[in-house]
């Protein structure tokens, strides 16, 4: 069994002391690709750095978290600079990019400015030929809208949080939804209804490490050799094997990342 961790903020710097060993037991576990988005312009050179470990591919974004520290000339340069980043780093993707409802709450950035950005990414992604990132969280009818614009998309939803009934509205939309370890925990109800509603040709799984360790995995901080733990809980909700699962999952992220 191999299989593909579709989001995984390997850079950050809780796994600074251990990178490799996280690495090896992901190998250990079956986890030989690991997909790491960039969510600020100051990590992206780190993101791309970690391309030197085998099986590690890389995208770079503007998530909407980093957006409110980011001064508008800042934010202009990065998207400006963005396209050769990408070429520098041979990354995979574009993203993580999206739409937060918490972030305009919490940090006054709306939800036009942040479709703004989202635009500017989809621009590139489509120059480029490359999927996206996408993260939504609470603005899942705002980023609907916002994408229909654009026309047929290639790319991902990660950890997607959204109602199943929504789902058919990504799929039309050509993207893939990804789900991590918060759907393994008992009361992820509206995460585990949406599970079933996505074609196994369109669902990934990832860890979103270091954040939403699976339930019963014994740690705070999620990393790739969780994954496995996250895929059973697939398995058991679409009521499919394993292997079956693990197969599509492998193959639906080497289609989508190359």
């Amino acid at each position: 069994m191999t299989l593909c961790d579709s989001h995984c903020h390997l850079d950050e710097a809780c796994f600074d002391d251990d990178r490799d060993a996280v690495l090896a037991r992901a190998r250990g576990a079956g986890v030989t690709c690991v997909v790491v988005p960039g969510v600020h312009p100051r990590d992206w050179a780190r993101v791309a750095a970690l391309r030197a470990h085998a099986g590690v591919e890389v995208a770079l974004g503007v998530h909407p978290c980093a957006l409110a520290p980011l001064a508008p000339d800042a934010l202009r340069a990065a998207i400006d600079v963005l396209p050769q980043a990408l070429r520098d780093a041979g990354a995979s993707a574009v993203g993580e990019v999206g739409l937060d409802g918490a972030v305009a709450r919490r940090d006054g950035v709306s939800l036009a400015a942040q479709i703004d950005v989202l635009d500017a990414h989809v621009e590139i992604a489509r120059a480029r030929d490359l999927p996206l990132v996408l993260h939504v969280v609470r603005a899942h009818e705002a980023a609907l809208r916002a994408l229909a614009r654009h026309g047929p998309l290639r790319g991902v939803v990660h950890a997607y949080s959204g109602p199943a009934e929504l789902v058919p509205a990504y799929l039309a939309r050509g993207l893939h939804l990804g789900f991590a370890g918060g759907v393994t925990r008992p009361n992820a109800h509206k995460a585990q209804r949406a599970v079933r509603a996505v074609p196994r040709e369109r669902l990934l799984v990832e860890t979103d490490a270091p954040s939403q360790a699976p339930h019963g995995c014994g740690s705070s901080r999620a990393e790739p050799a969780h994954l496995l733990l996250t895929l059973r809980a697939l398995a058991v909700l679409r009521g499919e094997s394993v292997d079956t699962l693990a197969q599509a999952m492998t193959e639906n992220a080497v289609a989508l990342f190359g």
